[in-house]
């Protein structure tokens, strides 16, 4: 809740500021036209940038690999992100090179600090590290328990180049659902409905932002356009 509240807090005081900065230029501005032109053409960049690069409205949120399921849960609570292999643990990093799949599983102390329940010892522990630590799954074989070392020695790689493993389901992943960032904003930021906006809603708001800024970079377009051919007339 508290991370949520500073996170929302931060991205209202940015955007605010932003806002502020860019009502200050266009008032300072010899040709205002000009300056409302540059700067919407900007939002309009950061705009398509936050819709489709950074913040997506949909991502996938599964992956199978070999014979297991990488799926993403969200824990509203905290909140965040965590990716389970199967039972085999929690994700850490993944990465994908040639056929092989190659990630670190949490260990268990990683594991009960993050995701698991404190009371969670004993033999379960001992389970749980069977499976930590590097893995290799491809069509063949199904390795866990690697060191680092180890793992570059039988993929002959230098380096691994592990990634968040979101960043791979949703390049190769496959069950579209609501991003987190869009279910944070539903869970804090939307009080007067349970299930929140929904995607349809989020789509509405994209397609709505982006329309009305097209239509008002043409129109000031038009404006400017007016105004040098005045000037020329003027002269």
């Amino acid at each position: 809740m508290i991370f949520a509240a500073v996170y929302g807090f931060s991205l209202i005081f940015l955007v605010a500021l932003i806002f502020v900065v860019f009502l200050t230029i266009i008032y300072f501005s010899k040709n205002k036209v000009l300056a409302e032109l540059i700067i919407c053409g900007f939002i309009l960049v950061f705009t398509i940038n936050f819709f489709y690069i950074w913040f997506p409205i949909k991502k996938n949120t599964e992956l199978k690999i070999g014979n297991y399921l990488l799926a993403t849960d969200y824990n509203a609570a905290v909140p965040e992100v965590s990716f389970s292999l199967g039972n085999k643990g929690y994700l850490k990093k993944l990465n994908k090179i040639k056929d092989n799949w190659i990630g670190y599983i949490y260990d268990f102390d990683e594991a009960i600090s993050k995701f698991l329940d404190e009371e969670k010892i004993g033999k379960e522990k001992i389970e749980y590290n069977k499976n930590s630590g590097y893995f290799i799954i491809n069509s063949q074989n199904q390795l866990f328990h690697l060191t680092e070392e180890q793992a570059k020695e039988k993929l002959k790689v230098k380096n691994l180049n592990l990634k968040n493993p979101e960043k791979i389901i949703r390049k190769y992943g496959e069950k579209k659902e609501k991003s987190t960032f869009y279910k944070i904003i539903d869970d804090y930021f939307i009080p007067f409905s349970d299930k929140g906006i929904g995607i349809i809603g989020y789509e509405v708001i994209k397609y709505f932002a982006i329309l009305i800024l097209i239509l008002r970079i043409i129109y000031l377009r038009k404006l400017l356009k007016k105004e040098i051919k005045r000037k020329d007339r003027d002269k």
